[in-house]
């Protein structure tokens, strides 16, 4: 299902995310979620399927949990970017792009 694929690729991204917040690298949240290091590559790379429970594990040892609710019961925050996420000018913006959140910089914009 499209919905279901849209859901996995959120939680994953969220998870490389918040790996590379905390500074570890995947061998080492690999270790600590009881995983193969190969296994959480090919899940930040390929969005591989895995199990809930492994889902769950690596959730954990980032210190994030799996959140189930109503679709109504769901608060959708409407609060503005936090002030160091807006770009003070067009040639300081930056991006993510594509599941590996790898950070490109527009740089310089030619006058």
């Amino acid at each position: 299902m499209e919905h279901n694929r849209c859901v996995k690729q959120h939680i994953y991204v969220r998870l490389v995310s918040e790996r590379r917040r905390l500074q570890l690298s995947q061998e080492e949240l690999a270790a600590r979620a009881g995983l193969r290091r190969e296994k959480l590559n090919r899940v930040e790379s390929k969005h591989e399927d895995i199990s809930l429970e492994e889902i769950c594990r690596l959730l954990d040892a980032v210190g994030l949990a799996l959140v189930v609710q109503k679709k109504e019961d769901a608060i959708v925050s409407s609060a503005p970017p936090a002030p160091d996420l807006i770009p003070k000018a067009f040639d300081e913006a930056a991006f993510i792009d594509g599941p590996k959140a790898k950070i490109l910089n527009w740089g310089k914009v030619p006058e």
